[in-house]
This record gives structure tokens, sequence and C-alpha cells, in this order.
């Protein structure tokens, strides 16, 4: 017996389906940052005293991934900006625990608190960057040649360049004080994306922005992220925010 074709109320209801499943994914998306040129130059000191700085879009709006239903999202402010050398990156954090697992560059920092930024330049490419700061100013820096391709240990001998400088405002790793937070300011060098699009106006990379915060104040650590959700850590980058570069001052 032939099957009987779909009458049109079907065919309404199916494509209202499929429409709702598509807006769904999209609203998975980080959020689209206009990442505007310096207007003057940026001096690393952590200070975040120069005008452009002042210019610059902010992103504020964090999500958890650990714990999921966190009650407290650590405040966070997370500003870029570019010229023809350097893309520029700054992070206020609320703190009332600063802890920097350690000193040494390229260890696994993100035992402790750290901010960390991951670029993906071409969504037709595999190759995608990770930037993690600590309170004290180390960092780990690693090029992914693929995310099947391996991870921290095969990728930590990779160097950007990235110069930082961080500022506290409280004491690293005594818990027994409150702390108020810390910043985070770097220059990463444009050559450091290899065989990525220049910066230029219109041009557009994806991007992530994180955060471990380990506090005395929680029962298990805070990871927090500028996309939405994540099934997949912080390397989900199908979920990374359009970075939008602008060349108007």
């Amino acid at each position: 017996m032939p099957r009987r074709p779909y009458s049109l109320v079907w065919i309404v209801l199916l494509s209202a389906v499929v429409t709702g499943c598509q807006t769904q994914q999209a609203t998975l998306k980080g959020p689209d940052y206009t990442c505007r040129l310096a207007s003057d130059g940026i001096k690393i000191d952590g200070k975040l005293d120069e005008p452009a700085w002042t210019k610059a879009d902010k992103i504020t709006q964090f999500h958890p991934l650990q714990p999921k239903d966190a009650s407290y999202i650590s405040p966070t402010i997370v500003r870029m900006l570019w010229d023809e050398r350097c893309l520029y990156v700054a992070f206020e954090c609320t703190d009332d625990d600063i802890w920097s697992y350690s000193n040494k560059p390229d260890d696994e920092l993100w035992n402790g608190d750290v901010g960390e930024l991951f670029i993906k330049p071409s969504a037709a490419e595999r190759p995608y960057y990770e930037f993690v700061t600590a309170p004290n100013g180390a960092q780990y820096d690693g090029r992914y040649t693929s995310r099947g391709s391996g991870g921290y240990h095969r990728f930590k001998g990779w160097s950007s360049g990235t110069k930082i400088a961080t500022r506290i405002d409280g004491t690293d790793g005594d818990g027994r004080d409150d702390d108020r937070g810390y910043t985070i300011e770097m220059a990463i060098p444009l050559k450091a994306f290899i065989g990525a699009q220049s910066p230029a106006d219109g041009v557009t990379w994806t991007f992530g922005a994180f955060r471990y915060d380990y506090s005395k104040s929680f029962e298990e650590p805070l990871l927090i992220m500028s996309i939405p959700e994540s099934p997949s850590g912080f390397h989900y980058y199908e979920g990374y925010g359009q970075l939008i570069f602008q060349a108007a001052k």
C-alpha cells in the first residue's frame, strides 16, 4: 500500500520544528565583538589607562561551565584592540581569593586562577590558538594544528612572543585575607597567527574568553565562559563568537 503524502498541516509543523532547531543552534554562539583599531599606543603595564581602552567594547556576560548550576559568576570584563603589529587583550577579574598555581611559563596554569583567550582565525582551517595567563603573569600559549592532534604536552613548546603585564589588588596565594581582583594586559604579535588573514576593516576571526576561579568561597572551582553553552569544554570552537576587526578610530 503506498504511503500517504504529508498533509499541509504536517508540512507546516515539520517546518516549524526545523526552524526552531536552527534558531536554538544559533543562540548557542558567543557574542560578536567589534575589535577597534587602537587610536593611541598601548603600553603593556597592566594599568589599562590609555584612552584607547576606554573606547574598546566590553564583554561582561559570562556563563558557567562548572558547576553548571553556579549561583555566582565572578564579575569579569574582557576587552580587545588591534593595530598593525598586535592584538591587545585585557581581562579585569574580580576575585576575593587570588591564587596563581605556578610562575613557570607553559606550566599547567589552569590548576589555579587564570584568564583564557582562544582564537580561531579561520572557520575553514583547523588551527586555533590558546592563551592562558595567571595573575602573576605566567603564561601558557599553544597553537593547535587541529583539535585532534594533541593537547598541552605536545604544543606547550610553541611560543607566540606575547608581552604580558598583570596587576594584583590583594595578595596572591594568601587565603587569609580578602582580595579584590587582578588585571591582565597582553599584546599578542599578529605574526603569531601563522597563515591567518591579516586584520583589516571587516575581517572576521572567531574567539572565546574564559576563566578559572579557585576560591575559598566555592565548594569547587568556578569555570566561566563567554559562550552560552559548551558540550566539550573551552575548545568548543563551534560556539565561539565573531571577532570583527574595525579600522575606524
